[in-house]
């Protein structure tokens, strides 16, 4: 059952002209398709600059729970977020990428 509701046309107009993320080429497949090699790639997000020690720390340190599910509420992240912007955690919402955060809001209540 349609509601007869077209709900892109709720959304304001900037949002409505958004085009879908078109994701990079992974490196060996521009390799193959260029004929090139040592490709620098500096698209999609991704470092030229290899994994920061920073994050090879933190990974090293959590290898021993890699079994256990993370907190899903976030509360160490959203604490230490909170104290560096000055907010109080419960301002913040967190999500696996920019398109949860934009599922989370859609399924607000309205009030």
């Amino acid at each position: 059952m349609q509601s007869g509701i077209d709900y892109r046309q709720l959304a304001v107009s900037g949002v409505q002209a958004l085009q879908p993320y078109q994701p990079g080429k992974p490196i060996e497949e521009l390799e193959r398709e260029l004929g090139v090699s040592d490709i620098l790639k500096l698209a999609s997000n991704e470092n030229p600059l290899g994994t920061s020690p920073k994050a090879l720390a933190a990974l090293t340190q959590a290898l021993g729970s890699l079994e256990l599910y993370p907190d899903g509420s976030g509360y160490q992240l959203k604490e230490a977020i909170a104290r560096k912007i000055g907010l109080h955690s419960s301002q913040i919402t967190l999500g696996n990428g920019s398109n949860d955060v934009l599922d989370i809001i859609a399924r607000l209540p309205r009030q």
